[in-house]
Protein backbone atom coordinates (compact mmCIF):
# COMPACT_ATOMS: atom_id res chain seq x y z
CA UNK A 1 0.00 0.00 0.00
CA UNK A 2 1.63 3.18 -1.43
CA UNK A 3 0.30 5.62 1.48
CA UNK A 4 1.37 8.68 -0.25
CA UNK A 5 -0.52 8.55 -2.45
CA UNK A 6 -3.36 7.15 -0.40
CA UNK A 7 -2.94 10.59 1.68
CA UNK A 8 -1.97 13.53 -0.18
CA UNK A 9 -4.23 15.85 -1.52
CA UNK A 10 -5.00 18.76 -3.26
CA UNK A 11 -3.58 22.33 -1.31
CA UNK A 12 -4.32 25.52 -1.61
CA UNK A 13 -1.62 28.10 -2.36
CA UNK A 14 -1.51 29.97 1.06
CA UNK A 15 0.59 32.85 -0.07
CA UNK A 16 -1.63 34.77 1.98
CA UNK A 17 -0.26 33.60 5.18
CA UNK A 18 3.59 33.83 4.35
CA UNK A 19 4.27 36.90 5.57
CA UNK A 20 2.95 35.33 8.88
CA UNK A 21 5.96 33.10 9.64
CA UNK A 22 9.96 34.21 10.14
CA UNK A 23 12.21 33.12 7.24
CA UNK A 24 13.99 29.98 7.73
CA UNK A 25 16.13 28.14 6.33
CA UNK A 26 14.97 24.59 7.01
CA UNK A 27 18.56 23.10 7.77
CA UNK A 28 19.19 19.87 8.94
CA UNK A 29 20.31 19.09 12.70
CA UNK A 30 21.10 15.28 13.66
CA UNK A 31 18.53 15.10 17.23
CA UNK A 32 19.87 11.45 17.58
CA UNK A 33 18.64 8.17 18.14
CA UNK A 34 15.78 7.21 20.10
CA UNK A 35 12.47 4.86 20.28
CA UNK A 36 9.17 6.73 19.12
CA UNK A 37 8.69 7.67 23.19
CA UNK A 38 12.25 9.61 22.35
CA UNK A 39 10.21 11.07 19.22
CA UNK A 40 7.45 12.23 21.46
CA UNK A 41 9.68 13.86 24.11
CA UNK A 42 11.41 15.45 20.93
CA UNK A 43 7.86 16.87 19.53
CA UNK A 44 7.31 18.46 22.60
CA UNK A 45 10.81 19.86 23.15
CA UNK A 46 9.98 21.29 19.38
CA UNK A 47 7.13 22.96 20.11
CA UNK A 48 8.47 24.68 23.15
CA UNK A 49 11.28 25.80 20.95
CA UNK A 50 9.64 27.09 17.45
CA UNK A 51 5.59 27.99 19.04
CA UNK A 52 6.44 31.38 19.04
CA UNK A 53 6.39 30.92 14.48
CA UNK A 54 2.90 30.33 14.55
CA UNK A 55 2.04 33.40 17.07
CA UNK A 56 0.88 35.56 14.69
CA UNK A 57 -0.97 32.63 12.48
CA UNK A 58 -2.63 31.56 15.67
CA UNK A 59 -4.55 34.75 15.43
CA UNK A 60 -6.36 34.59 12.24
CA UNK A 61 -6.92 30.68 13.37
CA UNK A 62 -8.18 30.55 16.49
CA UNK A 63 -12.70 31.18 17.03
CA UNK A 64 -15.13 31.42 19.28
CA UNK A 65 -15.58 27.80 20.50
CA UNK A 66 -13.25 25.08 21.25
CA UNK A 67 -14.68 22.67 18.73
CA UNK A 68 -14.71 25.58 15.73
CA UNK A 69 -11.01 26.49 16.84
CA UNK A 70 -9.86 22.85 16.47
CA UNK A 71 -11.83 22.55 13.20
CA UNK A 72 -10.53 26.06 11.79
CA UNK A 73 -6.43 24.04 12.93
CA UNK A 74 -7.38 21.15 11.15
CA UNK A 75 -8.68 22.57 8.03
CA UNK A 76 -5.62 24.56 7.88
CA UNK A 77 -3.09 22.12 8.18
CA UNK A 78 -4.92 19.41 5.68
CA UNK A 79 -5.71 22.03 3.03
CA UNK A 80 -1.96 23.78 3.10
CA UNK A 81 0.23 21.12 3.70
CA UNK A 82 0.95 18.10 1.62
CA UNK A 83 1.87 14.97 3.06
CA UNK A 84 4.60 12.93 3.10
CA UNK A 85 5.61 9.87 4.89
CA UNK A 86 9.54 10.12 6.59
CA UNK A 87 11.61 6.89 5.21
CA UNK A 88 14.70 5.68 7.58
CA UNK A 89 14.88 9.70 8.87
CA UNK A 90 12.60 11.03 10.68
CA UNK A 91 11.89 14.94 10.05
CA UNK A 92 10.96 17.32 13.00
CA UNK A 93 10.15 20.39 10.95
CA UNK A 94 9.44 23.34 12.72
CA UNK A 95 6.39 24.93 11.54
CA UNK A 96 7.15 27.64 9.77
CA UNK A 97 9.81 24.91 8.20
CA UNK A 98 6.74 22.90 7.29
CA UNK A 99 5.04 25.82 5.58
CA UNK A 100 8.48 26.56 3.37
CA UNK A 101 8.35 23.00 2.68
CA UNK A 102 4.50 22.90 2.02
CA UNK A 103 4.28 21.52 -1.36
CA UNK A 104 6.99 18.93 -0.63
CA UNK A 105 5.16 17.21 2.41
CA UNK A 106 5.20 16.36 5.67
CA UNK A 107 4.04 13.29 7.66
CA UNK A 108 2.02 12.75 11.04
CA UNK A 109 4.66 14.16 13.81
CA UNK A 110 5.63 17.07 11.60
CA UNK A 111 1.15 18.10 11.52
CA UNK A 112 1.24 17.27 15.41
CA UNK A 113 4.39 19.70 15.95
CA UNK A 114 2.45 22.66 13.75
CA UNK A 115 -0.95 21.84 15.63
CA UNK A 116 0.30 21.74 19.42
CA UNK A 117 2.31 25.05 18.61
CA UNK A 118 -0.66 27.13 17.49
CA UNK A 119 -2.74 25.94 20.49
CA UNK A 120 0.54 26.86 22.22
CA UNK A 121 -0.42 29.73 21.31
CA UNK A 122 -4.04 30.15 21.88
CA UNK A 123 -3.58 28.95 25.56
CA UNK A 124 -5.11 25.69 24.64
CA UNK A 125 -4.78 22.67 26.72
CA UNK A 126 -3.86 19.59 24.86
CA UNK A 127 -1.51 16.46 23.92
CA UNK A 128 0.67 14.44 21.94
CA UNK A 129 -1.09 11.00 21.12
CA UNK A 130 0.78 7.96 19.86
CA UNK A 131 -1.38 4.76 19.29
CA UNK A 132 -0.46 0.98 18.10
CA UNK A 133 -2.53 -0.40 15.03
CA UNK A 134 -4.35 -3.38 14.85
CA UNK A 135 -3.79 -3.68 10.63
CA UNK A 136 -0.29 -2.05 10.56
CA UNK A 137 2.37 -3.45 13.06
CA UNK A 138 0.97 -3.79 15.91
CA UNK A 139 3.52 -3.90 18.17
CA UNK A 140 5.30 -0.59 17.33
CA UNK A 141 3.63 2.99 17.90
CA UNK A 142 3.30 4.00 14.14
CA UNK A 143 1.42 7.07 14.52
CA UNK A 144 0.86 10.49 16.60
CA UNK A 145 -1.77 13.27 16.29
CA UNK A 146 -3.12 15.93 18.71
CA UNK A 147 -6.17 15.28 20.89
CA UNK A 148 -7.66 18.21 23.07
CA UNK A 149 -9.94 17.58 26.22
CA UNK A 150 -13.38 19.43 26.40
CA UNK A 151 -12.99 20.16 30.15
CA UNK A 152 -9.67 22.50 29.55
CA UNK A 153 -9.62 23.23 33.31
CA UNK A 154 -8.77 19.65 34.55
CA UNK A 155 -7.75 18.28 30.79
CA UNK A 156 -9.32 15.25 31.81
CA UNK A 157 -10.08 13.69 28.90
CA UNK A 158 -12.28 10.91 29.84
CA UNK A 159 -14.71 13.55 29.81
CA UNK A 160 -14.39 13.72 26.05
CA UNK A 161 -11.80 15.21 23.29
CA UNK A 162 -11.47 16.38 19.78
CA UNK A 163 -8.41 15.48 17.69
CA UNK A 164 -6.45 17.75 15.68
CA UNK A 165 -4.75 15.01 12.64
CA UNK A 166 -3.72 16.67 9.56
CA UNK A 167 -2.72 13.68 7.89
CA UNK A 168 -6.36 12.18 7.05
CA UNK A 169 -9.63 13.54 4.92
CA UNK A 170 -11.98 12.93 7.76
CA UNK A 171 -10.38 13.83 10.77
CA UNK A 172 -11.70 11.43 12.74
CA UNK A 173 -9.32 9.38 14.88
CA UNK A 174 -8.19 5.73 13.88
CA UNK A 175 -8.83 2.76 15.15
CA UNK A 176 -5.99 1.54 18.27
CA UNK A 177 -5.00 -0.97 20.42
CA UNK A 178 -3.24 0.95 22.46
CA UNK A 179 -2.47 4.79 22.65
CA UNK A 180 -0.02 6.97 25.55
CA UNK A 181 -0.46 10.51 26.35
CA UNK A 182 1.80 13.26 26.88
CA UNK A 183 0.44 16.90 27.58
CA UNK A 184 2.46 19.68 26.34
CA UNK A 185 2.95 22.62 28.90
CA UNK A 186 5.26 25.42 28.20
CA UNK A 187 7.98 26.26 31.26
CA UNK A 188 6.69 29.29 32.99
CA UNK A 189 9.15 31.61 35.03
CA UNK A 190 8.34 33.86 38.03
CA UNK A 191 10.28 37.01 37.95
CA UNK A 192 11.54 38.57 41.67
CA UNK A 193 14.93 39.28 43.37
CA UNK A 194 15.39 41.03 46.94
CA UNK A 195 16.64 44.62 46.43
CA UNK A 196 20.32 44.87 46.23
CA UNK A 197 21.86 46.35 49.54
CA UNK A 198 24.62 47.77 47.35
CA UNK A 199 24.91 51.07 45.49
CA UNK A 200 23.89 50.24 42.10
CA UNK A 201 25.77 50.90 39.32
CA UNK A 202 25.92 54.30 37.81
CA UNK A 203 23.98 56.15 40.18
CA UNK A 204 25.88 58.39 42.16
CA UNK A 205 25.15 58.40 46.56
CA UNK A 206 23.05 61.61 47.86
CA UNK A 207 25.10 63.59 49.41
CA UNK A 208 24.23 64.21 53.02
CA UNK A 209 22.48 67.26 54.11
CA UNK A 210 22.26 67.56 57.75
CA UNK A 211 25.40 69.06 58.74
CA UNK A 212 27.13 68.83 61.95
CA UNK A 213 25.66 70.68 65.18
CA UNK A 214 27.35 74.19 65.34
CA UNK A 215 29.29 73.78 61.37
CA UNK A 216 27.44 76.84 60.15
CA UNK A 217 28.10 78.96 63.43
CA UNK A 218 31.32 80.96 62.33
CA UNK A 219 29.57 81.59 59.01
CA UNK A 220 26.47 83.36 60.75
CA UNK A 221 29.26 85.09 63.22
CA UNK A 222 30.84 86.84 59.85
CA UNK A 223 27.96 87.50 58.13
CA UNK A 224 26.64 89.05 61.61
CA UNK A 225 29.46 91.30 62.02
CA UNK A 226 29.88 92.53 58.59
CA UNK A 227 26.48 93.65 58.48
CA UNK A 228 26.81 95.03 62.28
CA UNK A 229 30.05 96.91 60.83
CA UNK A 230 28.37 98.45 58.08
CA UNK A 231 25.38 99.63 60.48
CA UNK A 232 28.19 101.75 62.73
CA UNK A 233 29.71 103.04 59.75
CA UNK A 234 26.17 104.52 58.37
CA UNK A 235 25.91 106.06 62.04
Amino acid sequence: MDIDNLLQRNILGGQEYEPLFPEVSCDKTNLGNGSTFDTVRMIKEMVVKYNHQTKEVAKQLQQETLKETCDKIYWFLYNHIQYKADGVEQMLRSPACAFKQRAEGVDCKTYSIFASSLLANMGIRHYIRQIKQPNFRPDLYTHVYVIVPLNQETGDIKQGYFIIDGTTSTNREPIYIMAHDTEVNLPHYGLNAPKSKTNPKGFAKKSPTVAKKNANLPVFLGIGAFFGFLFLKEN
